[in-house]
């Protein structure tokens, strides 16, 4: 059965969580995107909580307990606070016995969506396995093909031993100006202005606006419509990364420096000297794509994903 953890006990590293706690003062917000503020009380203490709007809880009245799920957590001017955000819910109790049937239906819900989660994993790896073949069998026909030509262009004098070795010279000089080009990171620094999933911040860039992806990782999507079946890890790497990012300057270095698209980047993303990339990877919130390898940070990534792979976090529990 899910489990409730008492505000003494909560972690950060731990999110989301359920807690069973009174609403011992409530008051308005002074932000814009937030509904409400206020504090929370159970047996072991005492925490500040803020709801934000795009939370579906719409109303919570002081002196009422609550049990509360799928709460997130954060961090105002250095203070431990309750986050109740897009995915958190609230159910009133008077007594153990409404603990007890909500407790139940929250496992319920929760083992629900994990085997639902499981199911779309294997389907995912079959149309995998299956486009992997398919891949294979187009490179054998192209590389056949390929073969094909150049002995026709060698028989008809149209390809010589001089212009082959002209093309690859030309290619190797190529190579080095792209890595050239790849090693020269450029930096920009900005103010989070918003946390959009796991690995995706808005960033304000002077007078931009940004969408900054998370360079080599790969982190599973939020659902696009409300009530969509959610992969937990997508919730928990959103919660850590409000944690880490929202709210604070970041330093963003990039791979060969390109002026983002329509205002989307990809970037190395920096608070102080911590890789926020490197921070998801070691706590088990993301995988490394395969073009990680070829990165300026390859070492630093891998050795984060090596590191929650052997503590089995995360994604690796399993």
């Amino acid at each position: 059965m899910a489990q409730i953890t008492e505000i003494q006990k909560l972690n950060p590293d731990r999110v989301p969580v359920i807690i069973k706690a009174r609403v011992i003062s409530l008051w308005s917000a002074s932000r814009e995107q937030v509904a409400n503020e206020g504090r929370l009380e159970d047996s072991s203490g005492v925490i500040p909580f803020t709801l934000w709007k795009s939370c579906p809880i719409k109303k919570l009245e002081k002196g009422q307990q609550y049990l509360f799920h799928r709460a997130g957590l954060g961090k105002l001017d250095g203070e431990l606070r309750v986050q109740f955000e897009d995915y958190s819910w609230a159910y009133p109790v008077d007594d153990e016995t409404d603990v007890y049937r909500i407790m139940i239906k929250i496992t319920q819900q929760e083992q629900s969506e994990r085997k639902k989660t499981v199911k779309g994993v294997k389907i995912t790896r079959f149309d995998q396995n299956r486009a992997k073949r398919t891949k294979f069998s187009i490179a054998i026909a192209a590389g056949f093909v390929l073969w094909l030509i150049i002995m026709v262009l060698i028989f008809t004098d149209l390809l010589s031993e001089k212009k082959i070795r002209s093309f690859f010279k030309g290619r190797q000089a190529l190579i080095k100006k792209e890595r050239k080009i790849k090693a020269a990171t450029v930096s920009r620094e900005g103010r989070v202005e918003e946390v959009l999933a796991g690995g995706v911040i808005s960033v304000r860039i002077g007078e931009e606006s940004w969408t900054v992806h998370y360079l080599g990782l790969d982190i599973p999507p939020l659902p696009v419509r409300k009530g969509a079946r959610m992969d937990p890890i997508a919730l928990q790497a959103l919660n850590f990364n409000k944690f880490l990012a929202r709210d604070k300057t970041v330093r963003l270095e990039f791979e060969g420096w390109l002026p983002p698209e329509d205002g989307e980047a990809r970037a190395y993303v920096f608070i102080g000297e911590k890789m926020l990339n490197t921070a998801l990877l070691e706590r088990g919130l993301a995988r490394l794509r395969k073009e990680a390898g070829d990165m300026t940070y390859a070492d630093r990534l891998s050795q984060a994903e090596q590191s929650a792979r052997a503590a089995r976090k995360g994604i690796w529990r399993k």
